[in-house]
């Protein structure tokens, strides 16, 4: 049977789920974006079986938007954020989902409502595929991608493939530990990871902290009036283009401990290639990835040709998993 010009990919993240058609040449030629959850949703909150009912809807809109029918679609690729098992197409564990989401049967359920084969992955190694295939990293054979969002988290690209590892869980680069004397806390419950150091989440405890102490800034207004009360990439934006001193310095406590982070990769991995994605990246660009790399190139052991070793931002901005977990429907169909 020849292979189907357009596959769907979904990335399926805590505030909003995006569907798209995409085809063989990596365009997605439709889209269709909606909350994960409907408004006043409370009761429903992290309840996987009615997410899962409403991703199906989501995709059924995409289809019709690219004047396709299911039948036209060679198959359906869907990241998640958190621990999964493509093999059995289950949801370990999704915490930015909720707690329902623990061994949940994903594919057998959206497949239900489709009849169509699905394919389920994490959404930081789609998003890596996706750039790797399509964007920042094309043509490049050993790259790393590094998303910095609400946590961190990472996708290894080996000799143009990649890299899921003995147990599925490669990548994990948000739970590196970078500051060993540190006894911030993340979801491992390890000290000293960079993802409580560096990402949004992080970066906003560090706010709070300080504010608490008595330091005077903009940041509680613009959370208020740009955020919804969340230290969001436009909030980070405004601030700095505000020149607030806390927001800076906050920034800069990040951007340290990720250029640690990615100076330890270098340093065993020796890729051609970093790609950050992320909120963040996408809105202050060459501002967030340059200290990062000059920590980085402090940090590497063999720093002859270091300028060899690019640091770029996400191609593909927003679609990056979209991208990518469609491509990896295509290869697994």
């Amino acid at each position: 049977m020849a292979e189907k010009n357009f596959y769907v990919g979904v990335d399926l993240g805590g505030t909003s789920m995006r569907a798209g058609i995409v085809n063989k040449k990596g365009r997605v030629v439709a889209l269709e974006k909606r909350k994960t959850q409907p408004r006043g949703a409370h009761l429903i909150r992290g309840n996987a079986t009615a997410t899962v009912e409403r991703l199906a809807e989501t995709i059924d809109r995409a289809v019709k938007d690219a004047d396709l029918k299911l039948r036209d679609i060679g198959g359906i690729g869907v990241a998640i954020p958190g621990v999964v098992d493509s093999d059995d197409g289950v949801v370990r564990l999704a915490p930015n989902l909720g707690s329902s989401w623990k061994n949940f049967p994903f594919v057998a359920t959206l497949q239900k409502h489709l009849g169509k084969k699905v394919y389920l992955f994490n959404d930081v190694r789609a998003g890596a595929v996706g750039e790797h295939t399509f964007g920042a990293g094309k043509g490049v054979r050993d790259m790393i991608a590094i998303f910095v969002g609400t946590g961190i988290g990472g996708g290894i690209i080996l000799n143009g493939e990649l890299r899921t590892g003995f147990r599925g869980c490669a990548g994990e680069v948000g739970h590196t530990v970078v500051a060993a004397d540190n006894d911030v806390v993340g979801i491992t419950g390890q000290p000293g990871t960079v993802e409580p150091l560096a990402a949004r989440s992080g970066m906003e405890r560090m706010i709070e902290n300080e504010i608490k102490n008595g330091r005077s800034s903009i940041l509680p207004e613009l959370m208020q009036s740009l955020g919804q009360g969340r230290l969001t990439s436009s909030v980070i934006a405004e601030a700095l283009q505000r020149n607030d001193a806390l927001m800076k310095e906050v920034l800069s406590h990040a951007q340290y401990y990720l250029g640690i982070l990615t100076a330890n990769l270098v340093n065993i991995l020796d890729p051609e290639m970093i790609v950050f994605g992320g909120g963040v990246t996408e809105r202050l660009g060459s501002r967030f990835i340059k200290p990062i790399q000059q920590t980085a190139v402090k940090n590497f052991i063999q720093k002859q040709n270091a300028h060899l070793v690019k640091f770029v931002p996400a191609a593909l901005k927003d679609n990056s998993g979209v991208v990518g977990a469609a491509v990896l429907a295509r290869w697994n169909g």
